[in-house]
């Protein structure tokens, strides 16, 4: 009698418990926009990384390039951030340009590239014909300049790739259906724009433990995932619409021959400032099926500009650059980070471990955090 008394009791007391929990367990509700265009986002259960399977030694693609010019010292750090995250950089054969190489490159009026400026966009080129000649059918290229997180490979290429996945609504491989993008910009330095173009892009935001606190990410990436009233710790994927840089930006072999032959092979007439200018001419004018994941997987580090240096001193404008944050703009645990940098042997296999493979920035984020502009 006192048995049955008291196990009603019992069952609430325990429901209770394993509701508070599961509430305690769970993330606030995901998003405060569409998961998908036009469609509503589902209540999560939670972020589980130990269902993510990192990505390949080349993240999905055919290759992962880099564009370098001989002997640039930015080679050795690129390559170590690269073995230190279990990342595979091809760095192909880049000629030495020639005035003559740059003045053919030039448009015949009104030309308005600088010197730095066309030998980056022939570097590009120079990739794309190698990837081309290649047999592989994606690749995602990057400047010899850029940084990433830790986790790139382990959390943030596994989840963008599922939700463009979603997005674009085709698993045919690692990067969906090649048929339905051309670029897809995983680095850059900005893709901005109002409310109202939001409500028109095909986009979708998802959880990523692995972002910057947004009160340290870049002034102008804060203020638009506030203006779009994007939930902190998310990230979001959509049709690029302003995207500027060209730090890692993926294409496939369609797309690489079309930018080779019909949109960037040399400067347009009237002329054309930078690469990333023109091809941001494609995806915002040309109707080039172009997305971007936003806030931005690569960024670049704080160094001499290799088009300033050929300039002698002046550079393009219009970019986001650093305003004096130590580490790499919207970047939380920097692959690049001179903390992890070494040439023995036996620190470097420790160092995969911790930080390739668990994933522990091992950086002390109490310096860090004193360094950092709020």
């Amino acid at each position: 009698m006192e048995a049955r008394f008291h196990r009603p009791a019992a069952l609430l007391i325990i429901s209770l418990v394993a509701l508070f929990l599961w509430f305690r367990s769970s993330p606030p509700f995901p998003n405060k926009t569409p998961l998908a265009h036009g469609s509503q986002p589902a209540f999560s259960s939670g972020l589980n990384y130990t269902r993510l399977q990192p990505a390949n030694s080349t993240l999905g693609f055919g290759a992962v390039v880099a564009i370098s010019r001989a002997n640039s010292p930015r080679q050795e750090h690129l390559l170590f951030a690269g073995n230190l995250t279990g990342i595979d950089i091809t760095i192909p054969h880049q000629p030495k340009w020639s005035e003559d190489d740059i003045s053919k490159f030039k448009a015949e009026k009104d030309s308005r590239i600088t010197r730095g400026s066309a030998m980056a966009w022939l570097g590009h080129l120079n990739a794309l014909r190698w990837f081309l000649d290649s047999r592989h059918e994606t690749v995602i290229i990057l400047e010899d300049d850029v940084d990433w997180d830790i986790h790139l490979r382990t959390v943030q290429v596994p989840l963008v790739s599922e939700n463009f996945q979603r997005l674009t609504s085709s698993r045919d491989t690692y990067w969906g259906d090649l048929t339905k993008w051309e670029i897809l910009y995983l680095g850059h330095c900005g893709d901005f724009f109002s409310v109202d173009d939001w409500e028109k892009l095909q986009h979708t935001t998802f959880p990523d433990d692995t972002l910057l606190p947004r009160s340290r990410m870049h002034t102008r990436t804060r203020e638009l995932l506030e203006s779009l009233d994007i939930y902190e710790g998310y990230r979001m994927l959509h049709r690029s619409k302003w995207p500027l840089c060209t730090f890692g930006y993926a294409v496939n072999r369609a797309s690489a021959r079309r930018i080779l032959e019909e949109l960037a092979p040399k400067e347009t007439e009237g002329g054309c400032q930078a690469y990333d200018v023109r091809i941001l001419e494609g995806c915002r004018d040309l109707d080039y099926k172009c997305y971007s994941a936003n806030p931005e997987l690569f960024h670049h580090i704080q160094a001499p500009s290799e088009i300033t240096n050929a300039n002698d001193g002046t550079d393009d404008a219009g970019r986001i650059e650093r305003t004096g944050v130590v580490t790499t703009t919207n970047i939380a645990c920097s692959a690049r980070s001179d903390s992890f940098f070494t040439k023995d042997p036996a620190t470097l296999k420790y160092l995969q471990q911790e930080i390739g493979e668990k994933g522990h920035c091992l950086v002390d984020h109490m310096e860090e955090d004193a360094k950092k502009p709020f």
